[in-house]
């Protein structure tokens, strides 16, 4: 991957001056003092402690977490930070799901959880009773309408996957050798069926055997997610995925292309499919868990209440089945102890008298492992009104360096920096080429990226709230997620130059007169 350089370097070399105006930074200078604090021996002692064996890999919801997360807090009441509502704990519910196995009853049909059907990942019953109906593509647009003449409400409807037609002969909806939306988004029959009053969806398709194959372990596994209900966008349907086999076998159809010829004309006999029963056996317990915050509340007394947020997540993988413990130095050991320094570094200067304008909240969230879930329950049920949040910098794996900085690790990957407010890129760049001086990559800010970073960490549930966010990391490397990871690979002088680079930028945040802009549309994806 190509480095792409500082914007603020190339404006200078272009002879075009500064990015921002003589106010970009008030108060740095005098920051430095506090700035050089935050050092490779103590980020190096505090990792030690943090990544060590004792921690048992900081799986959220088993011992090693609940003895990080113990640890986060002692040092935050040590240090003088404030807890925040009462305690330096905000509880965070999880439930741990296992589905254990199925049977699903389709006509005369009986068919087993991971031989014969397979469930649409996300599914939450455990038990649906009723009729089923077959719906051909389950398409309704226009001219064509699969649902002509059926009452689905109350009812599992069976559908095909995709739509009528070919690449080679045309699609009947499109009209030309590109399919629709009915075959290139997966929730649109979903959704249509739904609105409909069907009770569940089953698709049958003629892939099932590699989508099986792909889909058993995942849905095998230990599965985290919050102990809430989620009520967001699209559809929470039950969906089954099915072989074509199983649609002729249960109807007595002859072939999948004289269905697809007769159903259209309906000339298709038998489309009633009788009785259909689910009935799927799964495990839930609840799980203990905690983000751990600190405050050190700001001295205006009109800013302070707006909210600089600094971020990490703690939590890691854990122990394996032949007892490796996975110890996470850099995935976020290395995030986590650099906020500890920028707490520490901010509560020095506070105690000083210079301390922040702008109340300055420190967090190690949980469970970003299993899906970014502390920080999505902070998004939801935050210690202050969302809209007082001014921005959040977050730090996660920013002690080691990739295979494109083999030869030079002074380099931080910057991500999402630009994507709400210009103010903040420039003040990170200016930041950075005043009083640091290492190189800023932008690769994974591309919003081609295929990786995706930036819906990867902790700040994404910041940033689709409209809170302009700063994602600091360092890239990739053998040992990411894996029992190699561990406190003696990590570069201490470059991870103590980047969180100083995040110490000044929050300085620097924190100080501002006026709160930063958000000059920027919001355009997230709806599946990140």
């Amino acid at each position: 991957m190509t480095r792409i350089i500082s914007l603020f370097t190339v404006a200078m070399c272009l002879g075009f001056g500064p990015l921002l105006n003589a106010q970009t930074l008030f108060h740095t200078d005098s920051a430095q003092e506090w700035a050089s604090t935050i050092t490779a021996d103590e980020l190096s002692g505090l990792l030690h402690i943090l990544a060590a064996d004792s921690m048992e890999g900081r799986e959220t919801g088993k011992l090693g977490q609940r003895k990080a997360a113990a640890f986060l807090a002692g040092q935050f009441e040590e240090m003088g930070l404030q807890p925040v509502n009462g305690s330096y704990f905000q509880p965070v519910p999880l439930t741990v799901t296992q589905l254990k196995g199925g049977l699903l009853t389709l006509g005369s049909e009986k068919l087993t959880f991971k031989n014969d059907f397979v469930p649409y990942p996300g599914i939450q019953v455990a038990d649906i009773v009723g009729e089923a109906v077959f719906v051909g593509y389950g398409i309704q647009e226009g001219a064509w309408n699969d649902y002509a003449g059926l009452d689905v409400s109350g009812k599992t409807v069976v559908m095909l996957s995709g739509e009528p037609g070919s690449a080679e002969k045309g699609y009947a909806l499109s009209g030309t050798e590109t399919p629709s939306k009915w075959s290139q988004d997966p929730s649109a029959k979903r959704m249509m069926a739904d609105s409909l009053g069907a009770v569940a969806t089953v698709l049958v398709t003629p892939e099932f055997a590699t989508l099986k194959s792909r889909l058993v372990p995942w849905l095998s596994r230990e599965r985290m997610r919050l102990d809430v209900d989620r009520q967001g966008e699209g559809t929470d349907l039950p969906t089954l995925l099915v072989s074509e086999e199983v649609l002729l076998r249960s109807t007595g159809w002859k072939s999948m292309k004289e269905v697809r010829k007769k159903w259209p004309k309906r000339k298709l006999k038998g489309t009633n499919l009788g009785a259909m029963e689910l009935h799927l056996a799964r495990s839930a317990d609840k799980v203990e868990a905690t983000n751990v915050w600190g405050l050190l509340p700001g001295s205006d007394s009109v800013l302070a209440n707006e909210i600089v947020a600094l971020t990490s997540h703690y939590d890691h993988v854990g122990i394996d089945k032949e007892g490796l413990i996975y110890n996470g130095a850099d995935d976020d050991g290395s995030g986590t102890v650099s906020l500890l320094e920028n707490a520490e570094a901010w509560m020095s200067a506070a105690k000083a008298g210079k301390g922040p304008k702008r109340s300055v909240l420190f967090m190690a969230f949980v469970g970003e492992e299993k899906g970014l879930l502390g920080s999505e329950w902070y998004s939801d049920h935050p210690a202050f009104p969302l809209e007082q949040h001014v921005c959040d910098l977050n730090m996660d794996m920013v002690g080691r360096f990739d295979e494109d900085h083999k030869d030079d690790d002074r380099y931080v990957y910057l991500i999402g920096s630009d994507k709400l407010s210009t103010e903040l890129h420039e003040i990170s760049e200016a930041v950075n080429e005043k009083h640091v001086g290492i190189a800023l990559d932008y690769t994974f800010n591309a919003p081609d990226d295929p990786n995706r970073f930036y819906y990867r960490s902790d700040h994404y549930n910041f940033a689709k709230h409209d809170i302009p966010v700063i994602f600091y990391f360092s890239g990739v490397h053998e040992d990411y997620h894996g029992p190699g990871d561990t406190p003696d690979k990590i570069r201490y002088p470059k991870m103590a130059e980047i969180g100083r680079l995040v110490f000044l930028t929050s300085w620097e945040v924190a100080n501002r007169s006026s709160k930063l802009t958000v000059d920027k549309v919001n355009d997230f994806p709806a599946d990140r």
